[in-house]
């Protein structure tokens, strides 16, 4: 069974591999395009870019930062847009414009003293599989290049259609840190 149907059919749960790489994430880091957004780039009559980022996704990016697991963005993109919703986020790292990635990673390792394995990345296309390759918990969107596949733990949920919640969840359900944020909310 593929990784992706298993965690289809599992729901929440991760393969028990996943599950312990998930248990080891120390920092987030994220791609933005097709990742936290769709992959499309809408543009309006003065060709200003317009993206759409879920609510939702930015909720699990707080509930990671609270839990002590800080988030990044790695983007290609140097958008208005995206820079607004990482400061808005409280985003610890935020690298846009960035066309080596992998060398983005090292830097961010080397500065916060975190190791590849203690990594989780969240990406969509060919530019992020230096990264995916590197770290110990990459995953990738339903809709992602079908060459990462192989490298990734694909869940069901499109870029920009709560992937990077679902993907969240699963790193705080595995650290056990699930029940304190619920419990935040008197569930």
């Amino acid at each position: 069974m593929s990784l992706e149907k298993h965690t289809r059919a599992a729901g929440a749960g991760l393969p028990e591999s996943w599950e312990k790489a998930a248990r080891k994430v120390k920092l987030v880091l994220t791609d933005v395009d097709g990742v936290l957004t769709s992959s499309h780039v809408i543009y309006d009559d003065r060709g200003v870019r317009l993206r759409a980022f879920s609510t939702r996704d930015g909720a699990a990016i707080q509930w990671l930062s609270r839990s002590g697991i800080p988030v990044g963005f790695i983007s290609a993109l140097d958008d208005p847009s995206t820079r607004r919703r990482g400061e808005d986020l409280g985003v610890a790292e935020l690298h846009l414009g960035v066309h080596d990635k992998l060398q983005t990673l090292r830097s961010i390792l080397d500065r916060r003293g975190v190791l590849p394995d203690e990594v989780a990345y969240f990406g969509d296309d060919l530019l992020d599989f230096p990264v995916l390759q590197s770290v110990g918990f990459p995953s990738c969107p339903a809709d992602a290049a079908p060459e990462l596949a192989a490298r990734c733990l694909m869940l069901p949920h499109r870029g920009g259609e709560g992937f990077f919640r679902v993907a969240a969840e699963a790193i705080l359900k595995a650290q056990g840190r699930w029940d304190g944020i619920l419990s935040g909310y008197g569930l």
